[in-house]
């Protein structure tokens, strides 16, 4: 019987990830070429492209650290391989990490971890299903719609204060569905998002002082590492 060890350990998913990566990559490469010769047509200088290009650079690396925070947290629960994939591409460990654990539940495990030991490779399958085709919606409705969207909130930049209105209740919304399932599930769990809730909010106060300023791009990525670690204490206190 092919378990899910298995399958996250194949050569042919690790081929199939090598090849959407390098096409992504490829993707990425093609683009940032024929933008960066339509600023030269547009009358831009070499030097302000690069400066733009570096400071992007940077800005693109910081907020990731919390990104490969999070890749070693699902390794343990979805394997390297695919942790690999679903992070780089499209995927949100907010998201990734509460469908394994509901994925796990219904299936009969006590946790996701133990579901990484003991789950068959027709179990992981339900779990990489559910990853893949709850990511895509947001780009099905974004085909018909997107368009209209955009237009809208671009009518309304200078004469509406309704897009900022509209992104703080989608936020709001966001928050009401992950929340109430970290601190209903386990006390452990509700423990780990507080300390990483409370070093959240002490940091983002620092940041707000003139010197501290670049704690902002590390807040999610202090945040986490804090939650990781104090995930020990919980766990000797609550265990």
């Amino acid at each position: 019987m092919v378990t899910m060890k298995d399958i996250i350990q194949s050569p042919l998913l690790f081929l199939l990830i090598v090849i959407g990566l390098l096409y992504i990559v490829g993707f990425s490469v093609v683009y940032l070429i024929k933008a960066y010769k339509h600023c030269l047509e547009l009358g831009m200088t070499k030097e302000d492209v690069n400066k733009v290009i570096k400071s992007s650079v940077v800005f693109s690396i910081v907020p990731s650290l919390s990104i490969v925070v999070g890749l070693f947290v699902l390794i343990s629960v979805m394997g390297t391989l695919w942790a690999w994939w679903r992070l780089s591409v499209i995927g949100s460990l907010s998201y990734e990490s509460m469908i394994s654990s509901s994925v796990a539940s219904a299936i009969g495990f006590v946790s996701s971890g133990e579901m990484l030991e003991n789950a068959t490779g027709q179990q992981f399958g339900v779990v990489m299903i559910l990853m893949s085709i709850g990511m895509l919606s947001g780009f099905l409705i974004l085909i018909p719609f997107g368009k209209k969207l955009s237009m809208s909130v671009t009518k309304t930049e200078n004469s509406s204060d309704w897009k900022y209105v509209f992104s703080g209740v989608f936020m709001l919304c966001m928050f009401s569905v992950y929340i109430p399932v970290l601190l209903i599930g386990d006390t452990i769990q509700a423990a780990v998002m507080l300390t990483g809730l409370v070093v959240a909010v002490v940091l983002g106060i620092f940041a707000q002082k003139p010197k501290l300023r670049w704690l902002a791009d590390f807040i999610m990525a202090f945040s986490m590492i804090a939650g990781m670690a104090s995930s020990l204490l919980w766990t000797n206190i609550f265990s």
